[in-house]
């Protein structure tokens, strides 16, 4: 009789760890698939590989995907940028046009002029000149008079919530 109620507490004990598993796993992975939060200008630059200023001129849908086509009329720097990043930096440069593509909102709006951080899509075919932004909203500004102001700010990254750019 002693050892079925210990089998039984065992079994609880063993029943409950999997539960408190389970609704960890649950827990963590309702924060998306984001795997990097950015608490720093320097570290959303190490994991970009383009910093552009450009206003959006057109904008594609793709199913849930938008592709907005940004005119760059700045490409300012950062030495940090695309040191984490195997290959080197983009060669954008002012009056290039880059693709970016999102797949979730907010989506860029045509027209508006925005400081993006960019990462390479790694996409196959057309898709592979294309960009996302990078920390998925992380890396979004939008102008607000002389300065860009960050559009979500409830990311859970820790960026400044306005940069200023010398231009």
């Amino acid at each position: 009789m002693l050892r079925k109620m210990m089998r039984s507490a065992a079994a609880l004990i063993v029943l409950g760890v999997m539960i408190t598993a389970a609704t960890a796993c649950a827990a963590s992975s309702s924060a998306g698939s984001r795997s990097t939060l950015y608490d720093s200008l320097d570290a959303i630059s190490a994991d970009s590989s383009a910093l552009v200023i450009g206003t959006v001129r057109q904008q594609v849908g793709e199913g849930s995907t938008t592709v907005s086509s940004v005119e760059v009329t700045n490409a300012p720097s950062n030495p940090q940028l695309g040191s984490n990043l195997d290959d080197d930096p983009a060669a954008v440069q002012v009056g290039d046009v880059v693709e970016v593509r999102q797949d979730a909102e907010p989506f860029l709006e045509s027209g508006v002029e925005y400081l993006l951080f960019l990462t390479p899509s790694e996409l196959p075919g057309d898709a592979a000149s294309q960009y996302f932004i990078t920390g998925a909203v992380a890396g979004l500004y939008e102008r607000d008079g002389g300065e860009f102001r960050r559009v979500v700010t409830d990311s859970g990254d820790t960026m400044p919530e306005t940069i200023t750019i010398a231009e």
